[in-house]
C-alpha cells in the first residue's frame, strides 16, 4: 500500500513572499502585544523581566532553534511571559493566532490540488508530515480545507501536536500509523533539507526534494535556511508538480497501487 507524504509551506501551499514576511513579523509582534497587556507574573521584579518585544522575539528564536522537538503554540506563549514576566494567557495566543492565520491569502503551490486528487483516483494513501512553529495544527487545517485540499489527506503529522518535528524520525513514522504503509513504500516531498533528512532516517523509499515554489520571502527563507546544502544531496528533484507521474511511474513501476474504489 504505497503511501506519500507531503510538507506543507512551499510544498502544498505558499505565501507571496511580501504577505510571507509581514505575516511572519506579525506573529511576532502579536505576541509582544499579548504580553504588554497580560498582568504581571506574582513575585517577579522589574529587574528580572524583559521588555515584551525582546521577550516575543527571544521565544521566537529559542522555539525555531529546537531540532527534531515538537510542541504546541501554547508553549511559546508561557516562555515568552516568562520572560517578560508577565502572566502567561496561553489560550489569548492561541486564539490570536488561529484568527491571523485565517486572515492570510494563501495559496496552492501550482498543481498541487490537481495532482492530489488524481493520486487518490490511483490509489495512493496521502499524509501531511509538517514542522509548524506559529500556527495550531487545527487552523493549517483549516487553510487547506479552505483551498479544498484536505479531502485527499488521510493523516496528518504536525510538529505542533507532536513531541517531534523534522528531521526526527518519529514524526514521519507517526504519519504512516493511521494508514498502515511501510516506510519502505512511502516517498516523501519537502522542500528543505530536514524533509529529506528526516524521511531519509525514517527508512522512507525516497526523499524528493521539491523545488516548484522556491519564491520565499527574504525573512522567511533566513529563519528556514532555505539555502542550506544538503548533504547527501536528494535522491530526486522536482521543479514542478508536472513532473510527478513519471517520476511515481519510476519509483512504484512494479507494485502499483490499487484504485482505491477497488479496496
Amino acid at each position: 500500500m504505497a503511501a506519500l507524504t507531503f510538507d506543507l509551506w512551499h510544498t502544498l501551499i505558499q505565501l507571496a513572499p511580501e504577505a510571507e514576511d509581514r505575516y511572519i513579523g506579525l506573529q511576532e509582534a502579536t505576541l509582544a502585544e499579548i504580553l504588554r497587556t497580560s498582568p504581571p507574573a506574582p513575585g517577579r521584579g522589574a529587574e528580572r523581566t524583559m521588555d515584551p518585544a525582546d521577550a516575543a522575539h527571544q521565544a521566537w528564536s529559542s522555539a525555531l532553534a529546537r531540532k527534531g522537538q515538537g510542541a504546541p503554540i501554547s508553549e511559546l506563549a508561557r516562555v515568552a511571559a516568562n520572560h517578560a514576566g508577565r502572566r502567561p494567557e496561553p489560550e489569548r495566543w492561541v486564539a490570536a493566532i488561529d484568527t491571523l492565520v485565517e486572515a492570510q491569502p494563501f495559496e496552492e503551490v501550482p498543481g498541487a490540488r490537481d495532482q492530489l486528487r488524481r493520486l487518490v483516483d490511483e490509489g495512493y494513501r496521502i499524509a501531511v508530515v509538517s514542522n509548524l512553529v506559529g500556527e495550531s495544527g487545527r487552523s493549517m487545517r483549516r487553510v487547506l480545507e479552505r483551498l479544498d485540499m484536505a479531502p485527499f489527506i488521510e493523516s496528518w503529522a504536525l510538529s505542533e501536536e507532536l513531541p517531534w518535528a523534522k528531521p526526527a524520525p518519529e514524526i514521519f513514522w507517526k504519519a504512516l500509523e493511521p494508514i498502515g504503509t511501510l516506510p519502505s513504500d512511502a516517498v516523501h516531498f519537502g522542500d528543505l533539507g530536514s524533509d529529506i533528512h528526516g524521511a531519509r532516517a525514517a527508512g522512507f523509499r525516497c526523499s524528493v526534494l521539491f523545488q516548484g515554489a522556491r519564491n520565499y520571502g527574504a525573512l522567511y527563507s533566513a529563519l528556514s535556511h532555505t539555502e542550506d546544502r544538503i548533504d547527501p544531496p536528494p535522491e530526486r528533484v522536482l521543479s514542478s508538480w508536472k513532473e510527478l507521474p513519471p517520476l511515481l511511474e519510476d519509483l512504484f513501476s512494479h507494485d502499483r497501487p490499487s484504485a482505491r474504489a477497488t479496496k
